[in-house]
């Protein structure tokens, strides 16, 4: 099963739900803010609990949240989103502090609206600029976020389908209509209204015990809202009809003077296509990423780009991962790509800069994996970044020295020359290839701050602290322990043909950096 995001607009709202909801969404936006700003004493405890590993994190880092910071948000008046709240604000900080271990001068989140705040941040942002913290560049793209934010609100969440709390559907069989159920308002709320007339109306609970929305005149804490939506949407929610398990959280949204009910909705993964090219997708200088295709036998079927604005919303990540996934069903491929963090692509250098930073490179990434499983691809394999845009496609010579201007290739062995991004995206098609073919291949893992060097069947293992020398150590570990394999003859006993086959590589390496193929593993 994988989780799909659907949008439902609230159809035409009265005034008066504008008020309501306007007035939760300010509110859980404030208690959120109030949380952020009065834990950063709580980091260290967190990142204790991510080294630790485990299940159930969330409710690990809920759990340090005091009773007493707690009670405080009750001055918001955000009774009904206490549960929502520590969820949201766990998941903030679990985010946060895992980009801050790839973007050393990741803020620490916050929500600015307008006010102190705003200026605070603003002055900061040019303090750090004149001090030649930051380019021009990163200060006019941190300016437009922040400018963007100035009026954002952070949807309201949702954190349980249920009847009596959060949030559910409910469905009008004569009419065919949905609406939706949002309790937004406390026990002791003013606003609170009963004796609403509903007509002949008969609203059955989308649950598994079915039941109708009872027409009383108590004062209702919550809001029954009609949802308008399209083809693709509808079909989804009626298939919710014959099994109520498949809604799961949702969000609460303004956008633009209207209202959308985002819900999670788990759905079948669609049947795994058969592989028979492979897809390789980059960075780029001149457009947001650039992707090859190749064949079996690493010729190249097609290239394309897809474009993407230097500070891209989030509907440009979208429109450029559908993009890629169409691509990949069209040729039948296998996606192939890099996780950008300690080890970067080197592909921007001296004043010419990639058009997404890391962090949008592996959002966009990200996505493409969600879609290419809506679509019944294969999960996109991760390798290595390491050589990839200086790596010669004929002699297999990588050094920095092949980089020929900005955006030019020119092997200093071969003369082979070329654009620098198409040999990079083609070389990222063929890696896998390349691996299968010559290079003796061992996992990277990181965690904990740590990343892990491991080839399973030689059973090899090297661990080290997660910084750019740790690929250096793990070569001369390599290089060292090969010798010695070769010195002392340990040949492996009553072994498998791979096992022997990968000894023999083994024992023959001379120059690790050439001979070994590091695959990224998540």
């Amino acid at each position: 099963m994988v989780i799909k995001t659907i949008a439902l607009q609230i159809h035409k709202p009265t005034v008066e739900k504008k008020r309501i909801m306007d007035r939760a969404i300010r509110q859980y936006n404030d208690a959120l803010e109030y949380l952020l700003r009065h834990t950063k004493d709580n980091i260290p405890n967190i990142v204790d609990e991510m080294r630790s590993g485990g299940s159930f994190l969330s409710r690990r880092i809920t759990a340090l949240l005091s009773k007493e910071l707690m009670d405080a948000l009750n001055e918001f008046g955000v009774q009904p989103f206490k549960d929502s709240l520590k969820l949201d604000y766990a998941m903030t900080m679990i985010a946060w502090i895992a980009l801050k271990r790839s973007q050393k001068n990741a803020r620490y989140p916050r929500l600015i609206r307008e006010g102190k705040a705003f200026d605070h941040a603003f002055d900061e942002l040019l303090l750090s600029y004149g001090e030649g913290e930051r380019s021009r560049r990163d200060l006019s793209r941190q300016l437009s976020k922040l400018y963007d934010g100035l009026h954002m609100k952070k949807p309201i969440l949702f954190g349980r389908y249920a009847q009596n709390r959060d949030y559910c559907l409910l469905y009008d069989e004569k009419k065919d209509r949905f609406y939706a159920k949002l309790y937004l308002m406390n026990v002791k709320d003013e606003g609170r209204r009963g004796g609403l007339s509903r007509g002949n109306t008969q609203l059955r609970y989308v649950l598994q015990d079915g039941g109708c929305l009872a027409e009383d005149n108590k004062r209702e804490r919550y809001l029954v809202l009609p949802l308008s939506f399209g083809k693709q949407q509808q079909k989804l929610l009626k298939q919710g009809l014959n099994d109520p398990s498949v809604f799961k959280t949702a969000r609460l949204k303004e956008k633009n003077g209207q209202y959308y009910l985002l819900v999670n909705v788990a759905v079948p993964a669609a049947e795994e296509q058969p592989e028979e090219t492979f897809l390789g997708i980059t960075r780029s200088l001149a457009h947001g990423v650039r992707y090859a295709v190749v064949d079996k036998e690493g010729g190249l079927v097609a290239e394309q780009t897809a474009d993407m604005p230097g500070m891209p919303a989030k509907n440009d990540f979208h429109i450029a991962a559908k993009q890629i996934v169409l691509a990949a069903q069209k040729y039948k491929s296998k996606i192939v790509s890099y996780h950008l963090g300690q080890m970067g692509d080197q592909l921007s250098r001296d004043g010419c800069i990639a058009c997404l930073t890391a962090g949008q490179f592996n959002k966009l990434m990200a996505m493409v994996a969600y879609k290419a499983e809506l679509k019944g691809l294969a999960k996109p394999v991760t390798v290595s970044p390491r050589g990839l845009f200086y790596t010669c496609p004929r002699c297999g010579v990588n050094t920095l020295k092949n980089r020929f201007l900005d955006d030019k290739f020119l092997c200093v062995k071969c003369g082979y020359a070329g654009e620098l991004e198409r040999i990079g995206a083609a070389n990222t098609a063929r890696r896998l290839q390349k691996y299968g073919d010559s290079l003796l291949p061992f996992e990277a893992r990181v965690a904990r701050g740590r990343i892990v060097f491991r080839n399973e069947i030689l059973d090899i293992r090297y661990e080290a602290d997660y910084k750019r020398e740790a690929i250096d150590g793990f070569y001369d570990y390599v290089g060292q322990l090969a010798e010695k394999w070769r010195t002392n003859g340990n040949v492996p006993v009553r072994a498998g043909a791979k096992k022997i086959s990968y000894y023999k590589k083994f024992i023959g390496i001379t120059n690790p950096k050439e001979e070994i193929a590091i695959v990224d593993v998540k």
